[in-house]
């Protein structure tokens, strides 16, 4: 008997948790003014702890310690960190140690510049590189394009055990027509170490409904062709997959404090099969604490209606990251 599909580890890896594409624009008020920093370089500890779990029962715990030794600010730095991400499922359990390297260079008005980490984990007897870069750019102040490329684990258990790994290359271009309209669009390419691989596509379109609060509505198409029908039930691999949603979303700052969130639903198609209703929610801050330290967290959870190989899905993480810069 072949094995269940695991449902939609991989599936929110690729259509939810990786960038969407190019950041608004940064106002004056949310980012601040000048390019960066103007703090001299300086060391900082920076730890991370990540939890998630699904409705295959398979949760995850990442934590991850290291130093930014260049640290002059949170949009200006380079480190070193070491982690482990321990996975379990009914009793089973493996663990993914690895070492990562950190860069960040962002402009503070327009967030332009790179956000990149890279690395490698060994899982189940294999090593395997991992990451997440993006490189973005504004040609002009209505324009913006971002580069993105990223790689990671496939979380399920069945891909665990054969140390499978995705990798993703995409481009993205944002445009804004007018005051209130904003156009993006997104093409990428993920690869995945049994062979598979996948070509992405994803296109939003977001409307400022009250912008002096930061609140904007947004209508979200996504959607990806695998090149392998069977991957052993390692993951949930529809040959034919879409997602289209609705959600408001909201960006601001609260005094020190940048917030932003959204909520919203849709539809879901694998294949043949029909249509199926699907929510999710994401909320996010981060800012200051004492002193210079830094604290971001960031929630989300998604839900799906389900197909045959597992009813009712969802998906739930959350994480913690905080910078604490040492005495100059």
């Amino acid at each position: 008997m072949p094995r269940r599909p695991a449902r939609g580890r991989v599936t929110l890896l690729a259509l939810a948790c990786l960038p969407f594409a190019a950041p608004p624009v940064a106002t004056a008020t949310e980012a601040g003014s000048g390019v960066n920093d103007n703090e001299s370089s300086r060391i900082a500890v920076l730890a991370q702890v990540g939890v998630d779990g699904d409705a295959d029962d398979v949760d995850s715990l990442r934590i991850r310690g290291g130093a930014l030794l260049d640290y002059q600010s949170h949009l200006e730095n380079v480190g070193i960190a070491v982690q482990n991400t321990h996975y379990s499922q009914r009793g089973w359990s493996v663990d993914a140690p690895g070492i990562v390297g950190l860069y960040r260079s962002q402009r503070r008005d327009t967030l332009e510049g790179v956000r990149a980490e890279a690395g490698i984990v060994s899982v189940s007897g294999r090593t395997r590189v991992v990451g997440d870069a993006t490189w973005s750019h504004r040609p002009r102040e209505s324009t913006g394009v971002e580069l993105i490329a990223a790689g990671d684990l496939v979380g399920t258990r069945e891909a665990l055990e054969e140390g499978i790994a995705y990798g993703l290359a995409a481009v993205s271009v944002e445009q804004q027509f007018g005051r209130r309209l904003t156009g993006i669009a997104l093409a990428g390419w993920q690869p995945f170490t049994d062979g598979n691989s996948r070509a992405l596509l994803r296109a939003r379109i977001v409307g400022g409904l009250l912008p002096e609060q930061g609140i904007t509505a947004q209508v979200r198409w996504r959607q990806y062709t695998s090149n392998e029908d069977d991957v052993g039930g390692a993951y949930f691999n529809p040959g034919h997959y879409r997602n289209w949603d609705a959600v408001l979303s909201l960006r601001r700052r609260v005094g020190t404090w940048m917030v932003s969130g959204l909520a919203g639903a849709g539809r879901e198609r694998a294949d043949d099969a029909s249509w199926q209703t699907t929510s999710i929610a994401e909320f996010r801050a981060e800012g200051p604490l004492s002193g210079d330290m830094r604290l971001a967290f960031g929630l989300l959870y998604s839900r799906s209606a389900g197909f045959a190989q597992s009813p009712d899905y969802w998906y739930g993480t959350a994480n913690v990251s905080v910078i604490i810069p040492l005495a100059r």
